[in-house]
């Protein structure tokens, strides 16, 4: 008897190359306007069905992530599992699987890992078990996950750089002219996304209402190459704010290299834009040897 086919994904990281943030509504939500875009560097999931009707999960760190991780939340708080239970209760029945993910993507790092591992196994299980689920259906059970899930979903489904808009469940995609290389480093902590959202709030108290600056992001996307001084984000202060070590090193290594280093979402991941893959692989070198601090040289998913 051959055994069960088995069906391996990976959960890209999402980068906020622009991201424009408004003042709160009045149920504490922030509209924002943001250039997001998917990138090679994921965590790994593989799903199978289950040989005996009952799930299994199986999550965990991979050892050879570039910083050292443990799953200490229970699985019943973690957005995988949740958006296999979510699409179940979609579907109206047990949808039995086996679930082996192992994470590379830090936590707390503003990279969107546990939201990709959910847009993973909405994509992955409506494949494996012939849901035939449309995207417009996965993206809108992923945003009840989290407002960068149903972006992650369209990235794997092929949309991997979008405008997204609204509290996240507005998307227009983007495509890109030509791949970016990206490094990404990761300062070995993270920033609370709550808290970056408070300090953000303070910082902005008494000024008056800010709108998402939609043009201006535009204007970003069409800019081709994009320039290493290009990326903005309107929660960089906030999260140095919060962790006021992600300002330091930041300033540390826009000295060292020379060149404009960025922060990605609510932090804490730092990037630098490059120009080419020879020279990512390079800064990533760099980055490591002038700080002690873990970075990876990737690129964009899609492009020419």
């Amino acid at each position: 008897m051959n055994p069960a086919p088995s069906l391996p994904i990976d959960c890209p990281a999402k980068v906020n190359l622009a991201l424009s943030i408004a003042s709160p509504l009045p149920n504490g939500y922030h509209p924002l306007a943001s250039w997001m875009v998917a990138v090679h560097f994921a965590d790994r999931l593989t799903l199978a069905p289950s040989p005996d009707a009952q799930s299994h999960f199986d999550f965990a760190y991979d050892p050879a992530a570039p910083v050292p991780g443990v799953i200490d939340w229970p699985l019943e708080k973690d957005l995988g599992f949740r958006a296999h239970a979510l699409l179940e209760s979609h579907v109206g029945r047990p949808l039995p699987i086996s679930a082996t993910l192992r994470k590379f993507i830090p936590t707390g790092a503003g990279l969107g890992g546990g939201s990709s591992d959910a847009a993973a196994m909405l994509v992955g299980i409506n494949r494996l078990l012939g849901l035939k689920l449309d995207l417009a259906t996965l993206r809108a059970l992923g945003q009840k996950l989290g407002s960068d899930v149903g972006f992650l979903v369209a990235a794997l489904a092929g949309q991997p750089s979008a405008l997204v808009t609204g509290l996240g469940e507005s998307l227009a995609p983007a495509p890109l002219a030509e791949i970016i290389h990206l490094v990404l480093i990761f300062p070995g902590f993270g920033c609370p996304t709550g808290d970056v959202y408070k300090t953000f709030d303070r910082l902005h108290a008494g000024a008056a209402a800010r709108q998402p600056e939609t043009q201006r992001v535009r204007d970003l996307i069409t800019r081709s190459p994009l320039p290493q001084d290009g990326p903005f984000n309107d929660l960089a202060a906030p999260a140095c704010a919060v962790r006021p070590r992600l300002g330091e090193i930041q300033a540390d290594l826009t000295t060292k290299f020379g060149l404009p280093v960025h922060i990605t979402g609510s932090g804490a991941t730092l990037f630098v834009v490059a120009p080419n893959a020879l020279t990512a692989k390079a800064l990533a070198r760099k980055a490591t040897a002038v700080s002690g601090l873990a970075a990876v040289a990737t690129r964009t998913l899609g492009g020419k």
